[in-house]
């Protein structure tokens, strides 16, 4: 889905879809904000922004710059949030040398699938803050709060492409999730093509993600959310840099 299928992304994740979710992610993003460095545009570096449906509910309140690990949604983005600046780099790993007054990754935090990876993601968003800067993170999973059921399943189809999400822990008590799509494409020949793609994702207990913040310097808390428009685990972590 992030690479050939990239193009297809609009008509599984629709970006009016996310206009509630940024709605509350300003009031927090704001009420971190206040007695810090953020004027009242502040400066935002996204952090996987995939296709930058959370984005466009943004641009008009911040300036913006998005990276992704993959260039062909990091293309969506760009088509879709022509204001914003965009960069390909892994959130792990990358240095824009410079810094922000917000740094911010949502669901693509759950990419993220053991503690060092968490751990870097975290030093990676420091580094980009001054003292005072903010950093939120929004979790799909959560151990002990986010529940999986064993099995899971739901059927999707917008446009040309229909698909099943199947969700399970194929090992409980580990750290992992794992998330399975099948897509089925129409082809001009009236075929249909179908392919399989596996995701997993991290699975870790909120102290695992306070803790991990601390130790990358910043001071840690959690915010609630009540949208659930795109799935979610409830809760913002946030981060001020100390």
């Amino acid at each position: 889905m992030y690479d050939e299928f990239a193009h297809l992304w609009a008509q599984i994740s629709a970006p009016e879809d996310y206009a509630e979710e940024v709605a509350e992610l300003r009031e927090v993003m704001f009420d971190l904000l206040q007695g810090g460095p953020g004027p009242y545009r502040p400066t935002v570096l996204e952090m996987g922004v995939g296709g930058g449906n959370s984005l466009s509910h943004m641009t008009g309140f911040v300036d913006a710059v998005a990276t992704d690990i993959s260039p062909e949604m990091l293309e969506i983005s760009k088509r879709l949030n022509p204001s914003a600046e965009h960069v390909v780099g892994d959130m792990r790993s990358m240095r824009l040398n410079r810094t922000f007054d917000a740094v911010i990754v949502l669901d693509a935090i759950s990419y993220m699938l053991t503690e060092n990876d968490l751990r870097q993601t975290f030093e990676t968003a420091r580094a980009h803050l001054e003292p005072g800067g903010i950093f939120i993170a929004g979790p799909d999973w959560m151990k002990g709060i986010t529940a999986v059921p064993n099995l899971s399943c739901k059927l999707g189809k917008a446009g040309e492409l229909s698909y099943t999400e199947f969700v399970h822990d194929p090992v409980p008590g580990d750290t992992e999730v794992e998330l399975i799509f099948n897509f089925y494409l129409t082809q001009q020949d009236g075929t249909v093509r179908v392919e399989e793609d596996r995701h997993k994702h991290g699975f870790f207990p909120l102290e695992t993600w306070l803790l991990t913040m601390r130790e990358a310097g910043f001071e840690s808390g959690t915010r609630r959310y009540s949208s659930d428009t795109t799935g979610g685990s409830g809760y913002y972590i946030t981060g001020i840099a100390i």
